[in-house]
């Protein structure tokens, strides 16, 4: 592939964002911070924009909502579809990047999100029919919920071959002009860290989880957007190119989420 190699300086720059990582627990932990704690997170003034989705900050009632929702108690749904079951009590996801992170999400992003798994406009097997069976509020409330609790970031499995890994490094900072890609940075943050309200961080979520949105957006699946900025950006990327951003931001280090 052309453009492969990066210069010295540019490389040390991009490795130095990798910093170490937690150990990955084996079993999903499915259990929830008290509300207390929570809603203390909001003392934190970047904690409470990230949020807040409605014109209202959040209060302690819609954090007791979120989190009984979280736990399977909305009023249609049941525990039987409990978010904790796949995502954790506390938003960690399943290590295997079936379950994406939700820890530290964005909280009017993932409302969107549960909108748009309601509306079809998001399709998803799973996730139409939970959403379809909560309430405005109940969507607001677990959206609200997970963007205030934080995680530990497991480390990923396995070794990654480290040309990948640069590659992944100059897509994420700079992007490709050869291919017309621009850098992730440019809306995903400098550190991949995001953007709230609309923007999701990319930093510690699953590779496997971000690679697939990338097909799905690149084959048209997903396109929910605004302004089919991933639909036209996936369209120019391989798979390679997939499989290296998101490997990339697998092993960055986000602050942001797991409160470290």
């Amino acid at each position: 592939m052309k453009s492969r190699t990066l210069k010295t300086c540019v490389g040390l720059v991009l490795l130095a964002a990798l910093a170490p990582i937690p150990a990955m627990v084996g079993a999903q932990d499915t259990s929830t911070p008290a509300v207390g704690a929570l809603e203390s997170r909001l003392d934190d003034e970047r904690t409470l924009f990230a949020a807040t989705i409605s014109d209202t900050p959040p209060d302690d009632d819609l954090l007791e909502l979120g989190r009984l929702v979280a736990m399977g108690g909305a009023e249609n749904v049941g525990s039987g579809m409990a978010c904790i079951t796949c995502h954790g009590g506390q938003g960690a996801g399943d290590g295997s990047g079936a379950f994406p992170r939700l820890a530290g999400l964005p909280g009017w992003y993932s409302y969107k999100q549960l909108n748009d798994y309601a509306s079809g406009d998001r399709p998803n097997e799973v996730m139409t029919g939970i959403a379809q069976r909560l309430t405005e509020r109940e969507r607001e409330a677990v959206a609200t919920y997970y963007a205030v609790v934080q995680a530990p970031i497991h480390r990923p499995l396995g070794e990654v071959d480290q040309g990948l890994m640069q590659w992944g490094g100059q897509l994420a900072a700079v992007g490709s002009a050869e291919k017309g890609i621009p850098a992730c940075v440019n809306c995903h943050g400098p550190q991949g860290t995001g953007n709230p309200p609309s923007v999701p961080y990319l930093a510690g979520q699953y590779a496997n989880y971000m690679a697939y949105q990338l097909q799905l957006w690149k084959d048209g699946v997903r396109d929910n957007d605004p302004m089919d900025v991933m639909s036209a950006i996936a369209e120019k990327m391989s798979a390679e190119d997939m499989r290296a951003v998101s490997e990339y931001y697998r092993r960055v280090e986000n602050p942001e989420t797991t409160g470290e």
